[in-house]
């Protein structure tokens, strides 16, 4: 639903960059960061006992005790939030490892990795130099400063519908596959345990399949 409000708020008619289109594009990365994040937690509400994977594979899962009194009695359907509000989902790398430790899937493929973190020093830019073109972000991109128009400090990134809408699919692709293979590989989990899940906590991970209108 994030994304289908991003793209209608986009003039998927115009041509021209826009500084709409350039807020968009922040928040694409910055709603999938935390869809990213809000995900990783369901899990855990849904299945606690995985905190155990995260510590077995090195991933610091303390948290204050405190937070559970004032959560009271909702804390066991807010703890994965708790443990994932300290993680780092920030680049594919750390979304990949995060995401290994707790049900051994990779949401990024080396590919994938390679795209977004290009996606990511776009937003870089964006967020820190208003889009203007530096040095250090031409050499990244590989664009090179002469002889194609990319002048530093002077050219910009330019944010079109196409250039947006190219990266919202991609980002829905991750988004799908993620849900996909965590739903499946938590119901081999489950299955492997020989845990009857309670028809609340199936139906919320069969909720991993929901995709607007269709189902993933």
């Amino acid at each position: 639903m994030t994304l289908e409000d991003l793209a209608m708020i986009v003039d998927e008619s115009s041509k021209r960059p826009s500084r709409v289109n350039e807020v968009c594009y922040i928040g694409l990365i910055a709603y999938f960061e935390a869809f990213c994040k809000d995900h990783f937690a369901s899990v855990l509400n849904i299945e606690p006992t995985l905190l155990g994977a995260l510590r077995q594979q090195g991933q610091d899962i303390q948290i204050d005790p405190t937070r559970l009194i004032e959560l009271q009695e909702e804390w066991p359907y807010r703890l994965g939030f708790l443990v994932a509000e300290k993680f780092d989902f920030g680049t594919p790398q750390k979304v990949n490892a995060l995401y290994g430790a707790l049900l051994k899937v990779s949401p990024f493929s080396k590919d994938e990795a390679t795209f977004y973190e290009k996606m990511l020093n776009d937003r870089n830019l964006l967020v820190h130099h208003g889009g203007t073109h530096t040095f250090t972000y031409l050499r990244q991109a590989k664009l090179g400063t002469d002889g194609a128009g990319y002048r530093p400090y002077f050219s910009s990134l330019p944010v079109t519908a196409e250039y947006f809408e190219k990266r919202r699919v991609f980002v829905e692709g991750i988004a799908k596959k993620t849900l996909k293979t965590t739903h499946a590989a938590l119901k081999h989990y489950s299955t492997e345990l020989g845990v009857q899940y309670t028809p609340e906590r199936e139906k919320a991970m069969n909720a991993f399949l929901w995709w607007g209108e269709e189902k993933i």
